[in-house]
């Protein structure tokens, strides 16, 4: 059973074919063939990967009993499918650093942190003071050793990216606090707010982003970094709606809804719309800049690794829809 915007109102078994059919969409949009994924116990780079990331977690002391190794798992499992491909290269860092930024990531997602400890990180940070747990302590310190490896813009982006992210976790528990059934109202004034939030509390731009081999100047991608950013949300998006809208969650698509006054799925058509349009320009902008491809095959790369570990991560329940081999 799915709920619609209205939480109260039950929608039918179509619910199923409307998110499948979008997934299936984007799938095609990305040239990336369900048919063709195989299941991550199957890759024979995973499990060696998986080790990998969790001795980095071991060796920077970032194992703790909050912070685990099943937390570092996540991470490495959608770092293992979107950016292995830096290994062997100036970049071969990247794909285990990310993991493990990625793994707080999802731990903040999953509200692994306090409440007070998100509220103050930020004035923590801009003082130097510690935070008030350690993991936080522990995404200043991967943060910065990802970034230092980037030049000056695209270091600082990716510190600011993080510190958004955080900031994004308190303000979605603010907006929900008093709400019912944490649908707060999204003002028609305010036509582009979800999609700030959207980008405040996904990791799409650190996701582009780290694309891109450490040595490869940010002016050659920073301007097509806007639809890039927004391929990543959308994708985000509708991969995790079936399994939102099963839990009843206030995610973007139903903000937009609301606003609207649409239904859901109307919403979820329009955005597959909106993501092979943002695509497009996103490979022009890089291929302009570097007409032998290889610009435009890194973020090709990532977002198509970003989109099968997603359908492959049980938490999103694409499993469900049956359009994989296995």
């Amino acid at each position: 059973m799915v709920y619609t915007q209205d939480p109260n109102e039950l929608i039918d078994g179509t619910v199923m074919e409307r998110c499948k059919k979008a997934v299936l969409d984007t799938m095609q949009i990305l040239s990336i063939d369900p048919l063709t994924i195989v299941p991550f116990e199957q890759n024979a780079s995973f499990a060696p990967f998986i080790t990998r990331c969790i001795e980095a977690a071991h060796q920077r002391n970032y194992i703790s009993d909050a912070f685990q190794e099943k937390h570092v798992v996540i991470g490495a499992a959608a770092a293992h499918h979107a950016y292995l491909y830096h290994e062997g290269t100036k970049s071969h860092d990247i794909p285990v650093l990310s993991s493990l930024l990625m793994a707080f990531i999802y731990f903040i997602d999953d509200n692994g942190f306090h409440q007070q400890s998100i509220a103050e990180f930020g004035s923590r940070l801009g003082s130097g003071r510690p935070q008030l747990e350690k993991g936080l302590d522990d995404i200043v310190a991967a943060t910065a050793e990802l970034a230092d490896m980037y030049e000056t813009i695209t270091g600082d982006l990716l510190r600011l990216t993080v510190q958004a992210y955080v900031m994004s976790n308190q303000l979605e528990r603010d907006l929900e606090s008093g709400a019912v059934q944490s649908r707060w109202r999204v003002s028609k004034d305010a036509p582009f707010f979800p999609t700030i939030m959207k980008t405040f509390t996904s990791c799409g731009t650190l996701a582009y982003l780290l694309s891109f081999p450490c040595d490869v100047p940010s002016t050659s991608y920073i301007q097509a970094m806007v639809d890039a950013i927004w391929v990543h949300d959308i994708t985000s998006d509708i991969m995790s709606y079936y399994k939102e809208a099963l839990n009843g969650e206030f995610t973007r698509i139903e903000q937009i809804a609301q606003m609207q006054e649409k239904s859901g799925f109307d919403v979820l058509d329009e955005l597959v719309k909106q993501l092979a349009q943002s695509h497009d320009r996103a490979i022009r902008v890089l291929s302009a800049n570097d007409p032998s491809g290889t610009l435009a095959s890194y973020y090709i790369r990532a977002i198509q690794g970003f989109v099968v570990f997603q359908a492959l991560y049980p938490r999103y329940k694409i499993a469900d829809f049956g359009i994989f081999s296995f």
